[in-house]
């Protein structure tokens, strides 16, 4: 077998990979919007788009405390 042949079959079997989890990825993603979401800082109202930050980047006033937890003096 040449260099050139085992070349070919190795990026057949590359692409075939990649096609197989383009469509295992495309099938997950079917059907599913993740809806945008849209924080506002109880201390200056800035809008922060991330649901998963612990503090404003405007005022740095910390948001991953909890609903009902308020610690204000």
């Amino acid at each position: 077998m040449a260099f050139e042949e085992i070349v070919c079959y190795s990026q057949t079997v590359i692409l075939v990979l990649l096609a197989l989890g383009y469509l295992a990825n495309l099938r997950n993603k079917r059907g599913t919007i993740s809806p945008k979401v849209e924080i506002k800082c109880p201390s200056c109202d800035y809008v922060i788009t991330d649901q998963n930050v612990e503090y404003c980047a405007k005022c740095g006033n910390m948001l991953s405390h909890s609903e009902g937890l308020s610690l204000e003096k």
